[in-house]
């Protein structure tokens, strides 16, 4: 039986590991996506968001796609389309955004599908900032170090495009709080 102190290095081990994972990825570039949003154009990240930050949301379930959705609007609130007039001085941020899908191999048929359901699903004012990936997800997986399932995760570039900070999960203000603070040498 392991003793109190042995439980605590265990925990602090697995813990390490699990952060490890997670951030792993920090200071590397992020890996060439070709993509399509679901207003039919054709983008590779990324390429099309070289020069200036970048905030790329991605997901690659069912599940991580809902809990990506849950950040559509206060992202698109705080980073698109921010209050005109602000009378508290708030930061404006200068970023690129993207909501990226990872779909494995499907067929043709059942891309239109797909993109046909985020249409009808996801606010227009948003659908040149969604794209879809059709490919092996198991590639992205790995070179992005994508745990959860049903997490969405997110990834801040700098302008050339390497990952400066990464979290996961559903919307939250704590989470929200945390991009906004690692945009904030970004902002004009």
């Amino acid at each position: 039986m392991l003793s109190i102190n042995s439980k605590t290095i265990l925990a602090f081990i697995v813990l390490c590991f699990t952060f490890h994972g997670l951030f792993a990825q920090k200071g590397q570039m992020f890996p060439t996506m070709k993509a399509e949003t679901i207003n039919d154009k054709v983008i590779t990240l990324p390429d099309h968001t070289k020069g200036k930050a970048t905030l790329i949301g991605v997901a690659y379930s069912k599940k991580s796609q809902e809990n990506l959705e849950s950040w559509m609007q206060p992202i698109y609130s705080t980073f698109i389309n921010p209050p005109k007039s602000d009378l508290f001085g708030s930061t404006t941020y200068n970023v690129n955004m993207q909501f990226v899908a990872l779909a494995r191999g499907i067929a043709k048929a059942a891309e239109k599908t797909l993109k046909g359901n985020m249409k009808k699903n996801i606010d227009k004012k948003l659908h040149d900032n969604v794209a879809i990936v059709l490919g092996s997800v198991k590639e992205y997986k790995k070179k992005l170090n994508l745990g959860a399932k049903d997490d969405p995760y997110f990834f801040i570039l700098s302008p050339e495009g390497k990952i400066l900070f990464v979290t996961s999960g559903k919307y939250s203000p704590s989470k929200m709080s945390a991009i906004e603070d690692a945009l904030y040498d970004y902002t004009e």
